[in-house]
Formats: structure tokens, sequence, C-alpha cells
């Protein structure tokens, strides 16, 4: 009897050991969901910058190709062609930096309030 009893208490410090080893996978397992869910995030967010970055530097770079055509090509229908999309580049810079004008002054018409209210 007391045989039995030694066994079984060795067998329930065994089985405590291993349900406080399965909690502490446990736990392992939800930090590394969470790290997951923030990689994830991350990636994302450097795709969706990555395709911004993308479309603006089409937008605003001169290609090498384009360059030399207006600088030494002749004066034809490709020429007319990369002015056109130079100049739509150049409208392009335009446009955001009137853009950012107006959120500078905005932002100053706004600083300007609350420094206002703060009297």
């Amino acid at each position: 009897m007391e045989a039995a009893d030694a066994v079984l208490a060795k067998l329930q410090e065994m089985l405590l050991g291993f349900q406080a080893d399965l909690g502490g996978l446990s736990g392992d397992i939800r930090s590394l969901q969470e790290q997951s869910k923030n990689l994830g995030i991350q990636l994302r967010n450097r795709k969706d910058a990555e395709l911004g970055l993308r479309c603006f530097l089409s937008k605003i770079v001169i290609p090498p190709n384009l360059a030399d055509v207006i600088c030494h090509g002749d004066v034809d229908g490709t020429f007319v062609d990369c002015v056109k999309d130079l100049n739509a580049k150049y409208e392009y810079v335009q446009q955001m930096e009137a853009e950012k004008k107006k959120e500078k002054k905005k932002a100053a018409l706004e600083g300007e309030e609350n420094g206002d209210e703060e009297d």
C-alpha cells in the first residue's frame, strides 16, 4: 500500500511538473502569436509605404531616356511626348509644393488660435 502511495505521489509530482511546463509553453505560444501579429502589421505597413513611394517616385523622377530625348533628340513626336511627360512631372511637383504651403499656413493658423485660447 505504501509503495502504491509512493508511486502515486511520484506520478502526481510528475503531472504537476508537466502541467507547469504546459502553462509555460502556452505563454510562449501567446507571445509568439503576438510577435507574429506585430510582424504582419509591420510588413503590411512597409508594403503600403513601398507602394506609395513607388507611385510618388514614378511621378517625379525623370528617367535618363526622357532627359536624353529632350536634350539631344530630334524635335519630333517622341520629343513632344517627352516634353509632355516632363511637364506633367513638373505640374505634380508644383501641386505638391502648393499643398505643402497650404498645410503650413493651416498649421500656423491653428497654432495661433490655440495660442489665443491659452491666454
